[in-house]
């Protein structure tokens, strides 16, 4: 149980590095027009969807043991 957890733990901390990375490009004015703008935009709201789902069922995890 303790690899599955440092797994997970180990995919949060690489989802966290780049919700942070893609905020602050948008932040930054990297995207050049709407379209990039809007594929950012985009990837951040499915990192932070994964985000979510990996801490529940961390959450959900550890309440197991």
């Amino acid at each position: 149980m303790e690899d599955t957890l440092s797994f997970a733990y180990g995919i949060l901390k690489t989802v966290e590095s780049r919700i942070t990375l893609t905020e602050e490009n948008i932040l930054q004015g990297a995207p050049l027009d709407m379209e990039s703008y809007k594929q950012l935009v985009g990837e951040l709201e499915g990192l932070q969807y994964a985000k979510r789902e990996i801490k529940d069922r961390l959450d959900r995890l550890e309440k197991e043991e």
